[in-house]
């Protein structure tokens, strides 16, 4: 009889301290342990997501606070060499990254190091042709991923497989939504690109999860769990079915079994603790791009023109601050006199502009939303 692969789900109401040290214990314990090279004079890399320079209340980014209990469990295990390490997706310098997601302050106050992706070495990534991923990575002896459980406009949502695609380094993760503009074909390129950097051990950030258009743009929702596995795949097999997904509804879970790099079968998935029944029964609202991995593969570039699914700017909460303008790789955001309007054309649906703006001042708009928007413009003036 084959083994089951062990996630657990743990409840943990707030990102209080002593309690998430407690339930980050009991979450890593259900799931079998720390991995056996967590030891004294082990080097670890904690990946939390820093996708972009928000504060932790804006559910953006992995909390602080779990970083910090994380460090501190590690601490009791006899790990001293520890290092925070994440690329965001928008123009920001890594000072302005550090200090807004908190991650500087506990660097600081915990003593443990923030490493900067700036080095790279080139991977043969099967079919994608050669990936710059973080150069440092092996010097590493071992790799825990901290993500947040959040919405996706482009894969439905992100957990910890697409967690490792992170450490991709510079900007090149915008340059490659041009090889892969659809939601399917990103999927594919997320999935070979995890084969590459698994991580040894995840803990997931359920506490605030994101729901409605993320990464960014969502809001939070309050889920109350902590979750953590060896496996990310089957952790995130677990963790769609907070939005009602079944594993198989996730293009990027269906391609990374597909390759062999985890099983999405949930009765080959044990999935343990106080947590584990509630998870499934949270009904966190999706994205309202769900519509688009509808699409045919062929005509997908052609049906969200004609439905005119592309981002907008609005003008009225835009800082004119041009890290929309800085993430398109397409040049498809054009600069007037200080302002910034998408090309809908050139728009390939990449979703970068969204990810890399501070105030949420870019968002998807379908046709029902520019409708409503029209009639409210209507409303104000009549």
């Amino acid at each position: 009889m084959q083994q089951k692969t062990k996630v657990s789900a743990v409840n943990c109401e707030s990102y209080d301290l002593p309690l998430l040290e407690e339930k980050i214990r009991t979450a890593v314990e259900l799931a079998g342990g720390w991995p056996e090279k967590i030891k004294p004079g082990a080097k670890v890399l904690l990946k939390p997501n820093l996708l972009s320079a928000k504060t932790p209340d804006q559910c953006v980014t992995t909390h602080p606070e779990l970083v910090r209990a994380v460090i501190r469990e590690l601490r009791k295990k006899g790990v001293e060499k520890i290092t925070i390490a994440d690329s965001p997706a928008g123009i920001y310098t890594w000072e302005e990254l550090w200090e807004k997601t908190g991650m500087k302050k506990v660097a600081d106050e915990e003593k443990v190091e923030l490493l900067p992706l700036e080095n790279f070495e080139r991977v043969e990534v099967p079919g994608h042709g050669y990936i710059p991923l973080l150069k440092e990575l092996k010097d590493f002896d071992v790799f825990i991923s901290l993500p947040k459980l959040k919405t996706h406009i482009l894969t439905k949502i992100t957990v910890a497989v697409k967690n490792s695609y992170g450490l991709i380094v510079g900007e090149s993760k915008s340059a490659f939504h041009a090889t892969a503009p659809s939601p399917r074909k990103m999927s594919n390129l997320i999935a070979a690109v995890y084969g590459k950097i698994k991580p040894d051990f995840v803990i997931v950030d359920a506490i605030e999860s994101m729901q409605g258009d993320g990464p960014a743009n969502g809001k939070p929702f309050k889920s109350g769990i902590v979750m953590a596995g060896y496996d990310a795949v089957a952790i995130d097999a677990c963790a769609c079915t907070a939005y009602g997904y079944k594993p198989q509804d996730i293009q990027l879970l269906v391609k990374v079994a597909e390759l062999g790099f985890g099983d999405i079968r949930r009765e080959n998935i044990d999935l343990v603790g106080d947590a584990a029944e509630r998870l499934g029964k949270l009904k966190i609202p999706r994205s309202k791009s769900d519509i688009l991995h509808r699409f045919p593969e062929s005509m997908f570039h052609m049906l969200t023109l004609i439905m005119t699914y592309r981002p907008f700017i609005i003008q009225e909460t835009c800082i004119k601050c041009g890290k929309c303008f800085k993430a398109c790789s397409q040049k498809a955001i054009l600069s007037e006199g200080g302002s910034f309007r998408v090309l809908k054309k050139k728009c390939i649906l990449c979703m970068c502009c969204l990810e890399a703006c501070p105030v949420k001042a870019v968002e998807l708009r379908s046709p029902f939303q520019k409708f409503m928007a029209f009639l409210n413009l209507f409303k104000k003036k009549s």
